[in-house]
């Protein structure tokens, strides 16, 4: 629910940087761990690229890269914090 209201307020252009980091940081993570231990059930599928897993790992690992790094993420959100 979090993600689809952060892309509502993306489409109505009233979504800050401070929420879109959060989205990135919340929606990404949980998928890599996801794809991670589905790595490591599948074995050396998990590195055929014509296996669907490996496909997914790609994708996870570029999702954290792509817009900023998870690390620039946490740093937007904890300046955000006001700590």
């Amino acid at each position: 629910m979090f993600v689809d209201d952060c892309v509502r307020k993306h489409v109505a252009g009233r979504l800050d940087a401070v929420g879109a980091s959060q989205a990135k940081y919340w929606a990404t993570e949980p998928q890599n761990k996801l794809v991670n231990q589905g790595v490591q059930l599948h074995g050396g599928y998990g590195y055929m690229l014509e296996h669907p897993l490996a496909r997914a790992y790609l994708d996870s690992r570029i999702s954290t890269m792509h817009g900023g790094t998870t690390e620039i993420q946490k740093e937007i959100i904890g300046r955000s914090l006001g700590l």
